[in-house]
């Protein structure tokens, strides 16, 4: 009897697909540097400390936001609401270089204005605690210093590859 196939680019495949199969919750999270808004989806998003409340999320190298992001002193998360398919989608298929997403949708300012959804689940405000580089995306750490719970549950989940309610 053999095993899996340990070539690098079947680990990769295999590891994409189980990794696919955690349940990942669907945020938006939200950045202002210097007078520009930035957001983007982000589905690796948790909780990593009670006390004090911290939360940590995964941007990718590649995106705006993670641009935003050096540097900045806060962060949003606001979690998705189950029917907020189109938000996910909205800032996780559309860049900030070409597209002011945040003008397309309601939102608030939080701390020292840095934008969240107006209507979601639940969101927070965080003060950036550290940064580390994992691979191709950052981890940044945040310290939540407010919290409200909006419309409450149930958060939108990924699904796969796609932001999508349990059909049924």
């Amino acid at each position: 009897m053999t095993g899996p196939d340990r070539t690098p680019d079947k680990v990769e495949a295999a590891a994409d697909e189980a990794l696919r199969l955690f349940p990942q919750p669907v945020a938006v999270v939200g950045v202002a540097r210097h007078g520009e808004l930035g957001g983007l989806t982000a589905a690796w998003v948790t909780r990593v400390s009670m006390v004090p409340p911290l939360v940590v999320v995964s941007i990718g190298h590649a995106r705006r936001t993670f641009d935003l992001l050096e540097g900045a002193a806060e962060f949003t998360v606001s979690l998705l609401a189950e029917g907020q398919v189109t938000e996910a989608r909205l800032f996780g298929l559309h860049s900030r270089r070409d597209r002011d997403k945040w003008a397309e949708t309601p939102h608030v300012l939080l701390g020292a204005g840095v934008p969240a959804l107006a209507r979601c689940a639940a969101r927070l405000l965080c003060a950036v605690e550290s940064r580390f580089t994992t691979g191709d995306h950052d981890c940044v750490v945040g310290r939540v210093t407010a919290a409200e719970v909006v419309a409450g549950g149930p958060a939108l989940p990924l699904r796969g590859g796609d932001y999508a309610p349990d059909a049924g």
